[in-house]
């Protein structure tokens, strides 16, 4: 029978145990040998329903296996993962030199045995400390720094690492100090954007005490960890590049050192002398500390200031076309920006260019939120940055990143004068006709809102120009991005899906989940993908699935076929987000498989192939995952695009995207268009359609009556978005049956 280790050595652990007590391996009979190996499979698949390994030990104790003897046979099933120890030679690989010859089981042993057979000590420079502390960082629940100096580009090495700690459930605890005020206040500016869940503290030394502690301790969650101590600040140079020494201390084989570099750095923690990282305590900080100049050397190699980036041509545009609207005097605009053109960076600069000096940032989800806050950080140092969201309530924050799902209710708009803002960006736009964006901009009276969009498809239905008065400031599409060089160029190939999606049930404007997962992971359509990707992909690529399954699935799939894949998502057994992408753009892994993970604010610019391994209902969705490849880079001809087509109306959203049709354009005549070669595309582009696929389009796409026509619209509408058209909307959907035939 099987079970669940009871201490595993990694997620997933399985032991095999015969139904009658035998005491090893070498006791038991033939048959009963036999079902034990035979049962190994069965073990690989059920681990397999939840976890992604990368590998696997299979193996028995005999003996004495970490000083306890063994009385009752159990075969181990071991998954292994890429990254769970230091030295990949580790782990129950090897041997522990003071014990007899068998494979180890206990979990203290897997730890001892990864470490005596690998390098205890970073040095720098060849051996930097950096990527062996993410890895640790990335498989931990609870991190505790402390370190005498912090710097902003070291900051920035590890902080994607400490959010993604954050975002599963951990727990940061980082001590700082101003000793010497070598530590610099834009570090602690970034630190804080991780306020809403870390615990930040720094050490005052103003009573002439040193302080020079450089510790990292990991807590994982079976109960080990290791703690780095040694030399290195959290400095880019102490962190990647100078000459540093940190020890390596682990549980399993000094359990008496780990433990009193966690309970010295618990005593720090709460020192006399420990205060509350804030922002009121960096204002008084900055105050104080003497310039940089006049700072006494320490040693310290400098890290390079952070470059504050500035606007390209496209985005100069618009900010000059925002900077006269606001000269006629409208107090609202929208901006239509493709997606890799940077709306987010128009919004900081265009906040900074009209001299605000309190802003509100509204999204719809966290992740855009983080991603706003970072990218406002690089054109304001120096500023006050907050959340207002269900955690976090940081209303006197220099720019607001707010939930619209918090701030959207009436009890905490009231918590805000009406005139509170200078500047408001709502982003997603396509969301503003809901309740609670229209309660939120009709409350507001800002000096200027601004809207942003890559699309103007509506998901909440409704006049968006209504709610900007009606005041199109600036518009600029994907093509344009291309020819003026901004973006990559795209290869598009549009291959056929062997999926019936007739027969997948449509419910709520999507397909069913459960049976559009049963459809897509199957071994015939992984096949097939596996066979498009070594014809047409590059050697970085983003695979998008529909759920958590399929992306373990299809990274078994390519992994078993002798490509190095892993599947990110927000589910049990996902590879660490951070350091995916960070092995993805280092060429150490070939395909990521997402699963809305990296829709938005990816920055990995040598990705060059997407893979649409799913249906998207929504224009918005598919236009940001294919953005993920639109970054140019050095090396880097053109972004390799596989889509794939299918025999549902949902596809034809597809190509309507891909050539920037309106509701009101003829997506039969494009087709033909396409596939007579005389399209228009942006320069070095190129859309080919497999047969199969141009057929199954135009097959879905061929006109009918207008008053058909117009009661399919009316239909798709009120599905989409649960009402029927006005007037005005359909206006500005520019639809005319007349015209297009329904297409």
């Amino acid at each position: 029978m099987g079970l669940w280790d009871g201490f595993p050595v990694s997620p997933g652990h399985a032991l095999l145990v015969p139904r009658r007590h035998v005491a090893t391996w070498f006791e038991a009979t033939p048959d009963e040998k036999l079902a034990l190996i035979s049962a190994i499979d069965r073990a690989k698949a059920e681990i397999e329903k939840t976890y992604t390994p990368d590998g696997y030990n299979v193996g028995f104790n005999a003996g004495e296996a970490a000083g306890q003897t063994i009385f009752h046979l159990h075969v181990h099933v071991i998954p292994r993962y890429d990254g769970d120890v230091y030295d990949p030679r580790g782990g129950v690989r090897h041997v522990i030199p003071s014990k007899a010859n068998y494979l180890v089981d206990d979990s203290e042993a897997r730890y001892s045995v990864a470490q005596e057979n690998s390098q205890r000590l970073t040095t720098g420079v060849e051996q930097p400390l950096l990527p062996a502390l993410r890895q640790d960082i990335d498989r931990a629940e609870q991190v505790d720094v402390a370190v005498a100096f912090t710097f902003r580009a070291g900051i920035d090495l590890l902080f994607e690492h400490f959010r993604e700690l954050l975002d599963r459930g951990g727990r940061l605890r980082f001590l700082t100090g101003d000793y010497q005020d070598c530590t610099e206040p834009n570090a602690l500016l970034r630190l804080l954007d991780l306020a809403d869940k870390a615990d930040l503290r720094v050490y005052e030394t103003a009573g002439g005490v040193g302080f020079h502690p450089k510790s990292y301790i990991c807590h994982f969650p079976d109960g080990h960890g290791v703690a780095y101590i040694g030399s290195s600040n959290v400095t880019k140079a102490a962190l990647l590049e100078s000459v540093e020494w940190n020890f390596r201390v682990i549980p399993a084989v000094d359990r008496q050192g780990f433990d009193a570099a966690a309970q010295a750095f618990d005593r720090l923690f709460v020192a006399p002398a420990t205060r509350a990282l804030d922002n009121a305590w960096v204002d008084g900080y900055v105050r104080r500390r003497r310039p940089p100049g006049q700072i006494t050397p320490t040693g310290l190699p400098p890290d390079p200031p952070p470059v504050i980036p500035t606007p390209h041509g496209i985005q100069d545009q618009a900010l000059e076309a925002l900077a006269n609207t606001r000269q006629l005097g409208n107090s609202a605009g929208l901006v239509v920006l493709a997606t890799g053109l940077g709306k987010t960076w128009l919004s900081a600069f265009d906040s900074q260019a009209s001299n605000a000096a309190r802003v509100l940032f509204v999204a719809h989800r966290e992740e855009i939120l983080g991603q706003a806050q970072n990218t406002f950080r690089k054109i304001r140092p120096d500023a006050h940055l907050g959340r207002y969201t269900g955690t976090e309530k940081a209303q006197g924050a220099d720019v607001l990143f707010a939930s619209i799902q918090t701030l959207g209710r009436l009890k905490h708009l009231r918590n805000f004068r009406r005139d509170e803002f200078d500047y408001i960006v709502v982003d997603e736009f396509h969301h503003a006709a809901a309740a609670t964006y229209r309660k939120l901009i009709d409350y507001f009276e800002p000096k200027f809102l601004l809207g942003l969009t890559a699309t103007p498809e509506r998901t909440d239905g409704g006049d968006l120009l209504g709610l900007c008065q009606e005041n199109l400031v600036f518009r600029c599409d994907l093509a344009a991005g291309i020819n003026e060089g901004l973006l990559c160029a795209f290869k598009y190939f549009g291959v056929p899906d062997d999926v019936d999606y007739q027969n997948i049930p449509w419910r709520s404007s999507r397909f069913d989940p459960g049976e559009l997962e049963n459809a897509l992971a199957t071994q015939v359509r992984a096949e097939n993908v596996l066979n498009e990707y070594r014809e047409r992909a590059g050697i970085r690529t983003l695979a998008f699935c529909c759920s958590r399954r399929h992306a373990d699935f299809m990274a078994r799939f390519f992994v078993a076929n002798d490509l190095r894949a892993v599947a990110v998502h927000a589910g049990g057994g996902s590879a660490p987000r951070a350091q995916s992408l960070e092995r993805l753009e280092a060429g150490e892994l070939d395909i990521v498989c997402a699963v809305d993970m990296f829709n938005e604010g990816v920055d990995v610019p040598n990705i060059d192939t997407v893979m649409l391994l799913r249906p998207t209902e929504s224009s918005i969705l598919w236009t940001q995952q294919v953005g993920r490849g639109l970054r140019k880079a050095e090396g880097k001809p053109h972004l390799t695009i596989i889509d794939y087509i299918g025999n549902h109306k949902i596809f034809l959203n597809k190509p309507k995207t891909l050539l920037g049709l309106g509701a009101g354009d003829d997506l039969a005549l494009a087709l033909k268009r396409i596939r007579d070669g005389t399209w228009e595309l942006p320069a070095g582009c190129e859309v080919t359609y497999d047969l199969v696929a141009m057929e199954i389009l135009e097959q879905l796409a061929k006109p009918v009556p207008a008053a058909q026509a117009l009661r399919t619209y009316y239909e798709d509408f009120r599905e989409r978005l649960g009402k029927r058209p006005t007037a005005l909307e359909t206006y500005h959907d520019h639809y005319s049956p007349r015209r297009t035939g329904g297409a």
